[in-house]
């Protein structure tokens, strides 16, 4: 049996195929036809990836303590990331000029 033919009928659509199937048939077709394609964007003209620093804040174990000490944090630009049962991790953006 033909490749090709048994391909053909696997595709062919009984009825009008759904916005997945299109959008999975145009993925499907890129993917195979391998990195020689055009790419999206120019690397070259990325902006630079963003650097962070970050802090761990121990919990004093009080709730209503630990937010005013988070709130005092975030007005200074540390966004809270992570959160245990002992610590509060906590991220900021470098400033461009320390970010190379």
């Amino acid at each position: 049996m033909d490749t090709a033919a048994t391909a053909q009928r696997l595709d062919a659509p009984e009825v009008s195929p759904s916005p997945f199937r299109t959008a999975f048939d145009r993925a499907r077709s890129e993917a195979l036809q391998g990195p020689g394609g055009p790419l999206a964007v120019d690397p070259r003209s990325a902006p630079a990836q963003q650097l962070f620093e970050y802090r761990l804040e121990k919990r004093r174990g009080k709730r209503s303590a630990d937010e005013a000490d988070w709130n005092a944090l975030g007005r200074k630009g540390w966004e809270l990331v992570g959160l245990t049962h002992k610590h509060a991790a906590f991220k900021r953006p470098l400033p461009p000029d320390l970010s190379r």
